[in-house]
């Protein structure tokens, strides 16, 4: 008999959000988040220099032990430590993630990458067990629309640009990114419970607006 996805797949997911280097205040959209919303819990990745294994090992124990569906939202580094702990947990490990987002996935092979981010390298290859989605920003200095591209087909993921946001960082004057907000509630509505979404249909999942007011291409799957 398979195994259930959730023990008790009618809760409401709970979005963990993993922050990016240096990132954190009420001027982050993370922070406020967390701060505004029932549904989503802060992770705390704990290093000015961070440890790949580290950051896996704090997601993983973040997870453990929240007994909802989960929704993984990882910005920068946190973005890669999804991925990392994607490529090295077990199906049994995976089996309560919902889905992922990845927002503006730091490029650790790039030449201007931070230094910290070299143990990050080489990005892993694995496909997701669970529906993803790569968010990329037209100016990122931090990893370009191709290259996020790139990642999404790699790891089997959705992707979606929206515009110019810079790297998300509150520097780039998202504020509290009500943009990103709605494309989390889309997204939980799209994978969360009851719902039978898979890698697959992501194609069809566009969130409504784009920072400006202009709306998004329709998202799709890399293929093969």
């Amino acid at each position: 008999m398979a195994t259930p996805r959730f023990e008790h797949p009618s809760m409401a997911p709970v979005a963990l959000l993993l922050p990016d280097l240096d990132c954190e205040g009420p001027g982050y959209w993370q922070s406020h988040w967390v701060a505004s919303r029932i549904d989503c819990r802060a992770v705390d990745l704990g290093q000015a220099r961070p440890d790949r294994n580290s950051l896996v090992s704090r997601l993983d124990h973040a997870l453990r032990g929240i007994d909802a569906p989960l929704i993984l939202v990882g910005h920068g580094i946190g973005a890669l430590a999804i991925a990392a702990w994607a490529g090295l947990m077990s199906s049994e490990s995976e089996i309560a993630v919902a889905g992922a987002l990845l927002i503006g996935p730091s490029d650790a092979v790039a030449d201007s990458a931070d230094s910290r981010l070299q143990g990050f390298a080489p990005l892993p290859a694995t496909v997701f067990s669970f529906p993803a989605l790569v968010v990329a920003s037209d100016d990122d200095p931090m990893v370009s629309a191709d290259r996020a591209f790139s990642l999404a087909r790699q790891w089997g993921a959705g992707f979606a640009r929206v515009g110019a946001c810079g790297h998300f960082l509150p520097a780039d004057g998202l504020g509290w990114w009500p943009e990103g907000e709605e494309l989390l509630d889309r997204f939980i509505d799209l994978v969360g419970p009851g719902r039978t979404a898979s890698i697959c249909n992501l194609d069809g999942f566009a969130p409504a607006v784009r920072r400006g007011g202009a709306s998004l291409p329709p998202l799709f799957r890399p293929g093969p």
